[in-house]
């Protein structure tokens, strides 16, 4: 009996590591779309929340908002895709990740870093 119990609590912890923690990354599945939404701050040019990196699997929808203290434009490279910022309201780009590899995101008028979006099979 004591074996099962280790054994199961071992299983347990193996597959809280591979599945990771959504928490810990920034990004929760919106309820009912299918799309991961990852959520960024940035304030005076610099990133204050969300995670430096994004991996998602070819073919997921991805949903990246951007709140920023200061009008700009978040664009994500390789996709071509922009969204226009007002001051301290949230801009969404959204789209489904489906061309492989490392992509900046990014401010284009303060060029702050927002995030890498990794795209793999």
């Amino acid at each position: 009996m004591r074996r099962i119990g280790g054994i199961c609590g071992i299983t347990v912890a193996a597959l809280l590591a591979a599945t990771g923690c959504s928490g810990s990354t920034g990004s929760e599945p919106s309820p009912g779309t299918g799309t991961r939404t990852v959520k960024f701050s940035i304030t005076e040019g610099k990133r204050t929340a969300g995670p430096e990196e994004v991996a998602v699997r070819t073919g997921e929808n991805v949903a990246l908002e951007v709140t920023s203290d200061q009008a700009d434009e978040l664009h994500v490279h390789g996709y071509d895709k922009a969204a226009q910022l007002a001051p301290g309201v949230p801009g969404t780009v959204s789209f489904t990740a489906n061309i492989d590899g490392i992509f900046e995101v990014e401010l284009h008028r303060s060029g702050a870093a927002v995030t890498k979006l990794r795209v793999s099979g």
